[in-house]
C-alpha cells in the first residue's frame, strides 16, 4: 500500500489531480497584476500632468516677478552708475516729469532721461540741450505710473511694479 500512496503523492505533485480552481486562480492573479500595473501607470501619468501644470504656473509667476525686478533694478542701476554731485535732476518729459541723470564729460554734457511714454517707462540718452525724442528711447518696462521723490539723499522711484529706494552717495542731487 505504500507504493500506492507514493504513486498517488507523485501524481498529486505532478498536477494530475487538479480541482479546477488552480487555473482560475492563476488567471485571477494575472488579471490582478495587470490591473495593478495599469493603476500604477495611470497614477504616474496623472502625477506628471499635475506636476507639469504646477511647474507652468510657478514659471509664469517667476517670469513676471523677474520682469518687475528687472525694470526697477535697471532704473536703480542707471541712477547709481551716474551718481555724482548735482547729477540727479528733474526734467519735463512728453507725459509728465522725467528723471534726468546728468553726465559731464570733456565732449559735452549728456543726460540720461527716464520718463513715462505711451504706457511704458523709457530711457533716452541725449545731449543736455537736445529735445526729448521718445521714438528713439529704449523701453525699460511697461507701466502707466512713473513718479519719484528725492529727500535727504534718498531717491524713491515708483512705477506700476512697485517702488525702489536708491541711496545716493552724492547728497547734493537736484531732484
Amino acid at each position: 500500500m505504500t507504493d500506492r500512496v507514493d504513486s498517488v503523492m507523485d501524481a498529486f505533485d505532478a498536477g494530475a489531480f487538479t480541482t479546477g480552481m488552480r487555473p482560475k486562480t492563476r488567471a485571477f492573479g494575472r488579471v490582478f497584476t495587470a490591473l495593478l500595473l495599469a493603476l500604477f501607470v495611470v497614477t504616474l501619468l496623472l502625477a506628471v500632468l499635475v506636476g507639469t501644470d504646477v511647474y507652468k504656473s510657478l514659471y509664469g509667476v517667476r517670469s513676471e516677478t523677474n520682469e518687475t525686478r528687472l525694470g526697477l533694478n535697471l532704473i536703480a542701476n542707471n541712477v547709481r552708475a551716474n551718481d555724482a554731485v548735482d547729477a540727479v535732476a528733474v526734467g519735463s518729459g512728453p507725459e509728465g516729469r522725467s528723471l534726468v541723470l546728468v553726465e559731464r564729460l570733456e565732449s559735452g554734457t549728456y543726460e540720461t532721461r527716464i520718463y513715462r511714454y505711451e504706457g511704458s517707462i523709457v530711457e533716452e540718452y541725449a545731449l543736455a540741450d537736445a529735445a526729448y525724442t521718445p521714438r528713439k528711447a529704449t523701453r525699460i518696462v511697461a507701466s502707466d505710473r512713473f513718479d519719484f521723490t528725492y529727500e535727504n539723499g534718498l531717491l524713491t522711484v515708483t512705477t506700476d511694479q512697485g517702488s525702489i529706494d536708491i541711496a545716493l552717495r552724492s547728497i547734493k542731487g537736484g531732484a
